[in-house]
């Protein structure tokens, strides 16, 4: 990141956290460049960059300063998680408890059943934001739609809320779907089929649709019937006894899986190893979110990782940006990036030998 834009950045969240107040002046151009060290151009352009983002007002010759903004008693923020109580739907409080740190803000957590019972008009008044991941979208967009009528900040997180003036924070989950098939076929596999549970064809919309294609996509690069991907999919999910999987698996040739998540991933290991553990070191197996039982598995699971305390992080960012601009349409999508962590679980593929 350019030096202008990691001054901006901090005198962004600054200002977002409520360290400094309504009207309160920033410091001048010089302050600014000697504390980081920058010319006086550098400094002047990320407080002219905090004006265009509509956070502060500049005086000609008296100074930069913060923008009135909602002023808010109630400084509780809600995050909403399927379960309140586990980290398998990612650690995103560590990067939101990092960034509200020294602040006066305080998170509360409540798990989405109990969301779901609440009242708006109560919600409205009890937090002053929601940080929300749905479990079923669908089913929970009208609540997401009555808060929202009612001004409430929201943001939502590993969805794409329809067409909701709403911000969310994703992973690249495409890019995801495209390293782990990439990775496969760097060690010579050529029959990679995608494990789903979630029957993601229905819709083609959602992280694992998102998960799907990138694999399509990198699978379509090397030549392949294109109707296979899909036609594996659906026979894969439908085949809930690992007797009948692993059999599925053989007569397709089919030398490696890559599951929608780790807890895909983690569960047909395990069924696997229990009727038969060389089949499953025949087979590669690429999950995803990288959960601490990944890492403990044996083998270990490599596994598409995702930086939950990133995505917290710009989550939070983005609801005090609302809170602060109560009048700016805020409906962004922020895409955070994703890489691979390689474990044993992917081996070069193996050719048969014959005697």
């Amino acid at each position: 990141m350019v030096k202008y834009a990691n001054i901006y950045q901090d005198l962004r969240l600054a200002i977002l956290r409520g360290e400094y107040a309504p009207n309160d002046r920033l410091p001048s151009e010089n302050a600014v460049a000697l504390k980081y060290g920058v010319s006086r151009i550098t400094s002047k352009r990320a407080l002219n960059e905090l004006a265009a983002a509509d956070l502060v007002y500049r005086v000609r010759g008296g100074g930069t300063y913060v923008k009135p903004h909602r002023s808010t008693t109630q400084r509780k923020l809600l995050l909403v998680l399927p379960f309140t109580d586990t980290t398998a739907f990612g650690n995103y409080r560590g990067g939101i408890d990092q960034t509200l740190k020294g602040t006066t803000w305080q998170l509360q957590l409540m798990a989405n059943e109990t969301f779901l019972q609440q009242d708006p008009t109560t919600l409205v008044h009890a937090v002053a934001g929601v940080i929300y991941y749905p479990q079923n979208l669908a089913t929970e967009l009208p609540l997401l739609m009555a808060l929202h009528a009612q001004r409430l900040p929201l943001v939502v997180l590993d969805k794409r809320p329809a067409a909701l003036a709403v911000p969310s924070v994703i992973s690249d989950n495409v890019a995801g779907g495209r390293l782990a098939c990439q990775h496969l076929q760097q060690l010579g596999h050529r029959r990679i089929a995608f494990l789903a549970e979630t029957p993601f064809w229905q819709t083609f919309t959602g992280t694992v649709s998102d998960r799907f294609m990138g694999y399509f996509n990198q699978l379509q690069e090397n030549p392949t019937d294109p109707h296979l991907a899909l036609r594996w999919a659906q026979a894969l999910q439908a085949d809930v006894d690992v007797v009948r999987l692993q059999a599925y698996l053989k007569a397709q040739q089919i030398t490696a899986l890559i599951a929608e998540n780790d807890v895909v991933a983690l569960r047909i290991m395990r069924q696997l190893k229990a009727v038969d553990a060389a089949a499953l070191q025949s087979l590669a197996i690429v999950g995803f979110d990288n959960l601490p039982a990944a890492a403990a598995e044996t083998p270990a699971l490599t596994t598409v990782v995702q930086d939950f305390n990133a995505l917290g992080a710009q989550a939070v960012e983005a609801l005090l940006d609302q809170i602060n601009n109560p009048t700016k349409i805020c409906a962004q999508q922020t895409v955070a990036g994703v890489k691979l962590m390689v474990r044993a679980s992917t081996q070069a593929v193996r050719v048969p030998t014959h005697s």
